[in-house]
């Protein structure tokens, strides 16, 4: 078996000057040294994420540990979280993983920006999750390059908090970043039960991008200004939802001025779920609205889920491999960036998506 050829993005103090703080770390994995239960896994995919940058940062989370397998004169830490990974060797012990599946880390704080990594099963021999497969056609490389953290927080976020959603068509869900990722995946899992969605853009969007929300099947799409406006919860939304109609979950992801708009828009025994903060901007609203309504104000993070409850998380992830080998959602699409080992300094394929991920979601692809 041949030495393989490896490459990491590291940083050991957490700075938000990527540029810097960031390293191309090259290093080298022997396959006849691995152990009974270890399985060397190949990087098909990674997602740099707002969470990754974060937590690079500073301002976001812990950091990740500190690694010594790298060779490097100190340890050193590896950003990321979401990878799509294909088991290249498995130890002798191995039994429920075969080469050539396609797997993802079960908990957070893997390190995913690498492209090589050893995994010990022996604690935890489901410390990888099967996906898909080299044979399995019905799940693609883009399905499966996103499915840990978009996907899986729209599907938490939609069940977490109401779990009596009655299908007759007069729940509702607002949402401000009304054309993110999550948002996106979130209106189709509400539209396959029958809950309706409103969902808030930047002015300035195309028709074509409020024309994509209703594919993925948003009711009603409204720029920040008019829906800042009086107007909207006084006339267009009781409009919109009709005399039975609940706006039962409101969702924030950016702070501002829209979080007072959310909390006014939602119909009594309302949640105010906040799940992101993009622009750390505060969250401000009318307690006199809370208290009235009965609002009830939480906030979501899928790493703290998957924390206090991994398997929860592999469930989640079953109930969407179900849903897209059924054809029941589409993929959001991403933008790739490519490494070509031997060829790329992956320091600078990461650099280049952390400037594009402005824009939107961002992958790195592993040729």
């Amino acid at each position: 078996m041949t030495v393989i050829k490896a490459s990491a993005v590291t940083f050991t103090e957490r700075s938000w000057d990527f540029a810097n703080s960031l390293s191309w770390t090259q290093y080298t994995i022997d396959p006849t040294t691995i152990k009974p239960h270890e399985v060397i896994v190949r990087a098909l995919t990674t997602s740099v994420n707002p969470s990754d940058l974060g937590i690079i940062g500073g301002g976001y989370g812990t950091a990740p540990k500190l690694r010594t397998e790298f060779g490097t004169a100190e340890p050193v830490r590896v950003g990321g979280n979401e990878t799509l990974l294909r088991v290249e060797y498995v130890g002798s012990a191995i039994t429920n993983f075969k080469v050539g599946d396609w797997v993802i880390p079960k908990s957070v704080g893997f390190g995913s920006w690498r492209s090589y990594a050893v995994v010990d099963t022996e604690e935890d021999p489901t410390v990888l999750v099967v996906v898909s497969s080299d044979d399995d056609k019905d799940f693609t490389l883009e399905q499966g390059a996103t499915i840990m953290i978009n996907p899986s927080t729209a599907y938490q976020i939609l069940y977490q908090f109401i779990s009596d959603w009655d299908g007759s068509g007069n729940d509702w869900i607002i949402q401000n970043a009304g054309n993110s990722q999550v948002a996106k995946y979130l209106t189709q899992f509400a539209k396959l039960i029958n809950v309706k969605t409103i969902s808030v853009v930047r002015d300035g969007k195309s028709q074509q991008e409020f024309d994509e929300l209703y594919q993925y099947g948003a009711t009603h799409v409204v720029n920040e200004s008019d829906f800042l406006s009086d107007d909207f919860t006084a006339v267009t939304l009781p409009k919109w939802i009709g005399e039975n109609g609940r706006v039962r979950l409101a969702l924030n992801s950016i702070g501002g001025d829209t979080t007072r708009q959310l909390v006014n828009s939602l119909s009594q025994d309302g949640y105010f779920v906040t799940f992101g903060m993009i622009g750390r901007l505060p969250i401000t609203y009318d307690g006199g609205v809370q208290l009235h309504k009965n609002i009830t104000t939480k906030s979501y993070w899928l790493t703290a889920n998957t924390l206090r409850d991994p398997e929860g998380k592999v469930a989640t992830i079953k109930e969407l491999l179900k849903l897209y080998r059924a054809g029941k959602i589409q993929n959001v699409p991403f933008e790739k960036n490519y490494f070509v080992a031997g060829k790329d300094d992956l320091k600078a394929v990461f650099l280049q998506a952390i400037e594009r991920s402005k824009k939107g979601k961002q992958v790195v692809v592993y040729e």
